[in-house]
């Protein structure tokens, strides 16, 4: 007996990739893909999203790898990668300098400084980091 499909929230699937280490922006990928259509595999409800999103994380790696990319443009990836690190450490070092050692922080920065940090950590696991 198969259960009914319930469809993943964004912030579900998220959480989800995240734990199986697939970065943010691959999983919106991935929701908007299936959402586009109706959660189905070719004609077929889809039945369990979560093998569908882990699948689509080793289609990633495969992409990722280079498997049909050149090493230059893995290359030029890495330096763009290094690039956005060293803009985000830029942006947090702006905003911790920007509060004196007592003073406290604005809600908007603690949300900013949380996404740059997200963001940063998926940068270094890109690029093989220890974080």
């Amino acid at each position: 007996m198969s259960r009914k499909f319930i469809r993943p929230s964004p912030e579900e699937l998220q959480l989800q990739a995240t734990k199986i280490g697939l970065p943010e922006r691959e999983a919106e990928k991935f929701f908007n893909y299936f959402e586009s259509k109706g959660w189905k595999v070719g004609k077929s409800p889809m039945q369990r999203w979560r093998s569908a999103l882990a699948n689509w994380k080793l289609n990633w790696e495969e992409r990722r790898r280079g498997n049909g990319h050149s090493a230059v443009s893995a290359s030029v990836q890495n330096i763009v990668w290094q690039k956005e690190l060293e803009e985000i450490k830029g942006r947090m070092r702006n905003i911790r300098d920007s509060y004196s050692e007592h003073q406290s922080w604005a809600v908007a920065d603690i949300i900013r400084w949380r996404e740059l940090k997200r963001r940063k950590d998926e940068l270094k696991k890109l690029l093989g980091i220890e974080i």
